[in-house]
């Protein structure tokens, strides 16, 4: 018999996914009623992105905003919102990864206005009701339905040119949220055949594109994976992230320190036994899905201990009390010592 559960459906969300599909980005703005679209992206390679889809949008567009970043500090949030005030935005573009869409969630939240999210990355915010930001050490997390893109525009042609470090953390990070999603006390029947074909998919075609950016059918089936593993997250977070949380607040990568943790996170959850262990092993082909994950990380070719990442071991100490105290009990609890010890073999 099935665990009791409750399913909470998410908003609406349109999904468009083809190669080349960003030719569609000015009619799906206007599907939206977008009149005034305010591009937001990243400087640099994002913010000559923006410039394309400025240019795509033609009289829709309001302006550019290309002042995203990691973990959306509080300085760049206010500045986000000023910007769809002062351009008189309608709506927001948020293209890129998981800093521009996560820059647009926080505009769209205290703004209200509609995101529609071209993702380059396999971050997965896209399809996910969860905002953050960060204010000096401390990085705060919520969810409302307002910030969940209306629609999103998954075209495989804007991963291509997506440097294999980057393609792999990201895609990791998207895969801890379906292994964690897995033990999550409130996972439902979907979120649970969500985060197994999310993983089953990462693990077959994640390595081709790594190998391979110009592997198309690989982008594309890690671009599936990510939005499912998005959506796995309407579940709940698990330790992975708590732990990836905590420690961007002092400045650390979101997706490599996903990266890094998720070995250790599963040997850790594997350990109270039940049936993932046997899921994530017939997913990732492997009798060891944590040895296979440690497998992955090692041969991609990108930090694999938290000291590669510039965290600073005398935190240590503070970054496990945080996470002590939120109380995770499923599938075992996680005190603070475990979270000391968990951090140690990370680092």
């Amino acid at each position: 018999m099935s665990s009791p559960f409750v399913h909470d459906a998410p908003p609406p969300q349109r999904v468009v996914f083809a190669p080349g599909a960003l030719a569609q980005v000015a009619e799906e703005a206007r599907r939206l009623g977008m009149a005034r679209a305010l591009v937001v992206a990243t400087p640099g390679s994002g913010a000559r992105l923006g410039e394309r889809v400025l240019a795509m949008l033609g009289s829709r567009a309001a302006g550019l905003c290309a002042i995203a970043a990691i973990h959306v500090p509080r300085a760049v949030a206010e500045a986000g919102l000023a910007a769809a005030r002062e351009n008189r935005a309608d709506g927001l573009v948020a293209v890129g990864g998981g800093s521009a869409i996560g820059l647009a969630k926080i505009v769209a939240r205290d703004a209200a206005l509609p995101i529609l999210a071209v993702p380059t990355t396999y971050s997965g915010s896209e399809a996910t009701t969860i905002w953050g930001t960060t204010d000096g050490d401390r990085k705060m997390t919520g969810r409302a339905a307002a910030v969940l893109p209306r629609t999103v525009i998954y075209d495989p042609e804007l991963t291509l040119g997506l440097p294999a470090a980057v393609t792999a953390s990201s895609a990791m990070n998207a895969m801890a949220h379906c292994i964690m999603g897995l033990w999550s006390p409130t996972r439902t029947p979907i979120s649970t055949a969500c985060a197994g074909e999310a993983v089953r998919r990462f693990g077959a075609f994640l390595p081709r594109a790594v190998a391979d950016g110009s592997d198309i059918e690989a982008r594309g089936e890690c671009l599936v994976a990510s939005w499912l593993a998005g959506t796995v997250l309407a579940a709940g977070t698990g330790l992975n992230h708590k732990l990836a949380h905590v420690l961007g607040g002092y400045g650390l990568p979101h997706a490599e320190t996903h990266a890094v943790l998720l070995p250790h996170t599963t040997r850790f959850n594997a350990a109270a036994g039940g049936k993932v262990p046997a899921r994530l092993a017939e997913a990732l082909h492997a009798a060891d899905p944590a040895g296979a994950l440690a497998g992955m990380l090692a041969g991609f070719g990108i930090p694999q201990r938290l000291r590669d990442l510039g965290f600073d071991a005398a935190r240590i100490p503070d970054a496990a009390a945080q996470v002590g105290a939120l109380g995770i009990e499923t599938p075992r609890r996680v005190t603070a010592e475990d979270a000391r010890a968990l951090l140690e073999a990370a680092f």
